[in-house]
């Protein structure tokens, strides 16, 4: 009978939550990119009949993930070190919140179809709770990591390459797919239309979320275009190019804010003849889209410069007296997560939903989450000596302006109440953690705290629990 060798104290190995399991074989990101490939490429709108909204194929196999991972962990053979991960705990928090909001659901009088709503919110955030956790402790190593980005990129790219498809022809194509076991929960038209110009919304609900699932791919892309010199130029750049192409396709303010703060967050954090490369790149895309879809910057531009007239804008303003009015009413717990219905009203703004669904414990703990998780990713766009690795490009940087670009989508429509976005923005959430385990299980030490636009880099700090090497 043979024992596992002792791990270092704080060295090395120094945690393990699946010790039970031999990190070599890969599980956890196995089971990442099944739940990728069940995300992006079935349409969304395919659903186990029983649960509704909350029954796409890819949030069922997420409560099965909660499953795998509780089992795992109850099957650990030693107990975690004391080495903290903020990521965790504060998915942890947030998870209490919603589960408090749904106490509190049960707590007052409240319709049969509102109590359907709030079974159906909790489902969704165990599922995506439980995908962050397999992310944050199910990835083996960095190349496993890498592995995964990878696959979600050419995936995000293929979904790019079908939006391009549907706008070029204003057909879906989604309509054709038929899954056994599956209902449909809605149109399956995928194919908007907005100023005269087709919408598509690849395999998403809408083309908002379209757009918004291709901001948060985008940084992740280019890291990899730019930095895997050893694959084919083809592959590498094939989604950069379907995701810059597509963007504007959907016509969706959210999707070109999100684009614009995810590169402003990470190129920065290139070298400068790296910069001015990706700068002539985007000029051109842009120089193309004037000469071969003529109006559509003119537009483009008209989603900000008439946003007074916006029907859609003024929709959003005049929801905030409303809201404002249920906040009041349950303003610490809320009246339970999901059970704010569309037929009420859509606020087209998630913090603004999640006030009136969770009170402000929830939506604060949310918004605590999104910070510890950018500032995780961010601080690890730093290498051991303190600085960029090499003068190349980090892949902490592309998490922090993917997160960054996710948080600012939620304020411009409703993102939990669907389910492409939650399900990838969780998944990088787990995934900034995972970065930050995998370093020091490496004995990385990591830099100072700080966050994007700090400027100096002083010398770098140890781990929490990591003791100096003698």
């Amino acid at each position: 009978m043979t024992s596992e060798p002792p791990i270092p104290d704080g060295r090395a190995g120094a945690y393990r939550l699946f010790p039970a399991v031999r990190r070599p074989h890969g599980s956890g990101s196995i089971v990442l990119t099944v739940f990728v490939v069940l995300l992006l490429c079935l349409p969304s709108r395919y659903v186990f009949a029983p649960l509704g909204a909350a029954g796409t194929p890819a949030q069922m196999f997420g409560l099965a993930a909660a499953l795998w991972w509780s089992a795992h962990w109850l099957a650990r053979h030693r107990p975690e070190t004391s080495l903290r991960q903020p990521v965790r705990r504060a998915a942890l928090v947030f998870l209490a919140a919603i589960m408090a909001s749904y106490a509190a659901a049960a707590l007052r009088p409240i319709s049969a179809s509102e109590i359907s709503a709030a079974d159906r919110g909790l489902l969704s955030a165990l599922s995506w709770g439980a995908v962050l956790l397999v992310a944050l402790d199910g990835i083996p190593d960095r190349p496993r990591l890498d592995t995964l980005m990878r696959r979600l990129t050419m995936l995000g790219g293929a979904v790019a390459a079908l939006g391009i498809v549907q706008y070029l022809t204003g057909q879906a194509f989604t309509e054709y797919l038929r899954l056994p076991g599956l209902a449909v929960n809605g149109d399956l038209t995928s194919v908007g239309s907005r100023q005269g110009f087709f919408r598509p919304a690849g395999t998403a609900l809408s083309p908002i979320e379209f757009g918004v699932v291709l901001t948060m791919i985008l940084p992740i892309a280019l890291h990899y275009a730019v930095t895997d010199r050893h694959r084919a130029v083809r592959s590498r750049w094939f989604p950069v190019l379907a995701i810059g192409v597509a963007l504007p396709f959907a016509i969706s303010r959210s999707a070109i804010v999100g684009a614009v703060a995810g590169l402003a967050i990470l190129l920065p954090t290139w070298p400068r003849a790296v910069r001015r490369r990706t700068y002539a790149g985007v000029v051109a895309l842009v120089g193309a889209m004037f000469v071969l879809r003529p109006g559509m910057l003119g537009s483009l531009a008209g989603l900000f410069t008439g946003i007074s007239n916006d029907a859609s804008a003024q929709s959003r303003s005049n929801s905030y007296a409303i809201a404002w009015s249920f906040i009041l009413d349950r303003p610490v717990f809320g009246r339970g997560f999901g059970t704010f219905m569309p037929q009420y009203r859509i606020l087209d703004n998630e913090y603004l939903l999640l006030l009136i669904e969770t009170g402000v414990v929830g939506c604060g703990a949310l918004l605590v989450l999104f910070w510890v998780a950018i500032r995780t990713a961010w601080r690890h766009r730093f290498g051991a000596a303190g600085r960029i690795v090499g003068g190349a490009p980090t892949l902490g940087a592309a998490l922090a302006a993917s997160i960054a670009a996710g948080v600012l989508g939620f304020a411009l429509f409703d993102a939990l109440s669907f389910p492409m976005v939650p399900g990838l923005m969780f998944l990088l959430l787990g995934t900034s953690g995972a970065m930050r385990r995998l370093a020091l299980e490496s004995a990385d030490p990591l830099p100072p705290q700080g966050g994007p636009g700090q400027g100096t880099v002083g010398p770098p700090s140890r781990p929490e629990g990591v003791a100096p090497v003698m």
